[in-house]
């Protein structure tokens, strides 16, 4: 077998300060490593430095040659700046090399604060787009994106949308709180996770029609609908969501209460509908409906982090801050519920961000205080997790990005 088709570039966003109190970290920015999955080994290829790039976004974008009358594809990685508002956060693009190195090429000032997660999506209509949620004042930031036969990418200007609300934890849900974005491309809606509000806000993003198109005074040349809000459990958090590679089931990681929402789109109705609810052992709980629930607790803060699933969607894995841990569940599609398998120790503190590499023998998880990356291997049987190795010296990461192939 060809050893270049087992390696594989994995790009690691990091904390390089405190963003408040003593959340932060002390890392080099955004570290490009080859995986060999052949050995289950990571090796540094080099460093871009930027501050606290805590969420990466990489995309192949078709744009014209300025040489010929063709297309091509450039490879491009986005990445936040999570910083307060006070600091003035943006966005930075990338090209990325073809030795794998990072050139800078456009630097966008946003409006907002803590900007912790950035999604780069293409609507049905072919447009390009970065979403952006800012965690500290609860906005969604959605830009336009095209890119010049020189390969540089501009930004127009954003749509700006604050959420607004509450819900029942004390301190983490006084106000909105903007947590991740992710693009259905089935459903061609954008859905956003609000911590703050146990919410899941479902947008359409489409060009303006020709009314809106006539008035002069705005220069966005596009709407984002709200069209449907998913009510999750009170005071549950939702964090980040994930999709199986055919786009049919959606699973939200809630970082407060530890819990997995399970939804599904319904193209006849047009609209999502809530699986599950399965709490820490894989228990059904909450309601199957969109109505809001009560938690027994209303106080609870478990630091879940990330939620991916196996590419043959029999496995659905989350990371634990409160205990160092990996959760396996077993996804059954006939009863769209979930069955808790083990909970695995990661051998770090924090672990934050995780992946699964593409062959799918292996997971690796970022650990944000204890400086490493842990390498486990994946049994493709049961989902089982062994840990393999630890890599040390990999200065408080929270983000792992494969480069697409």
């Amino acid at each position: 077998m060809n050893s270049s088709n087992q390696t594989h570039i994995l790009y690691v966003g990091s904390y390089t300060e405190i963003v408040a109190g003593d959340f932060g970290g002390h890392g080099e920015g955004i570290s490009c490593f080859a995986f060999d999955a052949s050995a289950g080994e990571l090796k540094l290829l080099n460093n871009q430095f930027q501050v606290n790039p805590s969420y990466l976004s990489i995309a192949s974008i078709m744009h014209s040659s300025s040489i010929k009358l063709e297309t091509k594809s450039s490879t491009y990685l986005f990445a936040v700046s999570e910083i307060l508002a006070s600091k003035k956060p943006v966005i930075h693009s990338y090209t990325i090399n073809e030795n794998h190195s990072l050139s800078l090429i456009n630097t966008q000032a946003i409006e907002g604060g803590c900007p912790c997660h950035i999604h780069y999506f293409k609507n049905a209509e072919g447009q390009s787009f970065t979403a952006s949620a800012c965690y500290e004042t609860g906005n969604l930031l959605i830009h336009n994106i095209n890119v010049e036969p020189t390969a540089d990418v501009n930004f127009h200007e954003p749509l700006n949308i604050y959420h607004k609300g509450s819900s029942q934890h004390p301190s983490r849900q006084t106000h909105a709180h903007a947590h991740c974005t992710f693009f259905d491309i089935e459903s061609n809606k954008l859905l956003v996770c609000d911590l703050g509000l146990d919410q899941v806000k479902v947008y359409s993003v489409q060009k303006k029609n020709s009314i809106n198109n006539n008035k002069t005074d705005n220069k966005i040349e596009f709407n984002a609908v709200e069209e449907q809000i998913i009510l999750l459990p009170a005071g549950s958090g939702p964090r980040h969501i994930c999709f199986d590679e055919n786009y049919a089931y959606g699973f939200i990681i809630n970082e407060l209460n530890g819990s997995i929402t399970i939804i599904k789109h319904s193209a006849e109705k047009k609209e999502y509908k809530i699986k599950g609810n399965f709490d820490l052992s894989g228990q059904l709980s909450g309601s199957l409906n969109e109505s809001v629930n009560t938690s027994t607790s209303i106080d609870t803060d478990l630091g879940a982090a990330a939620i991916r699933v196996s590419a043959d969607v029999r496995f659905v894995y989350t990371s634990m801050r409160s205990d160092n841990t990996i959760r396996l569940f077993a996804f059954d599609r006939i009863s769209e519920s979930l069955n808790y398998i083990a909970s695995y120790p990661t051998g770090g503190r924090t672990p934050r961000d995780f992946t699964i590499d593409p062959t799918g023998k292996w997971l690796l998880v970022a650990h944000q205080d204890s400086d490493t990356i842990a390498i486990f291997n994946v049994n493709s049987y049961n989902g089982t997790l062994s840990l393999f190795n630890t890599v040390e010296n990999i200065k408080s990461p929270v983000c792992l990005s494969w480069l697409p192939k």
